[in-house]
């Protein structure tokens, strides 16, 4: 499963020129530039019509300003001329948060101890 972290905005929507309405679960995180300063960048995860329908859109109202990992896949596209190309991020099964553990460091072991 790959999962994206980051800061939770909230789901919004946006028209395409051809008139389509695409929604989006938008996170942020934080990076540097070309010139190594600190920025923001935000990031757009597809929402299906699926999710949309089942109140994807109030389950993230809660989570709106909490880091929070969302479970997504990438899909591959290409446009019909073949002159452009790129990858989507869609939320995966029901796009819910999922709990990420922090794997801790395991003490050292006991030596002689058998």
């Amino acid at each position: 499963m790959l999962v994206q972290m980051g800061l939770c905005k909230g789901v919004t929507s946006k028209e395409k020129q051809n008139g389509i309405i695409e929604h989006y679960l938008v996170l942020t995180a934080p990076g540097r530039d070309q010139f190594g300063q600190e920025t923001e960048q935000s990031i757009g995860l597809k929402v299906s019509k699926r999710q949309l329908d089942s109140g994807i859109e109030n389950a993230y109202k809660k989570y709106i300003g909490q880091q929070v990992s969302v479970p997504v896949y990438a899909k591959a596209w290409k446009s019909k001329t073949g002159t452009a190309y790129g990858m989507d991020l869609w939320l995966s099964d029901d796009g819910l948060p999922v709990p990420v553990q922090r794997v801790q460091p395991r003490p050292a072991a006991v030596s002689g101890a058998n």
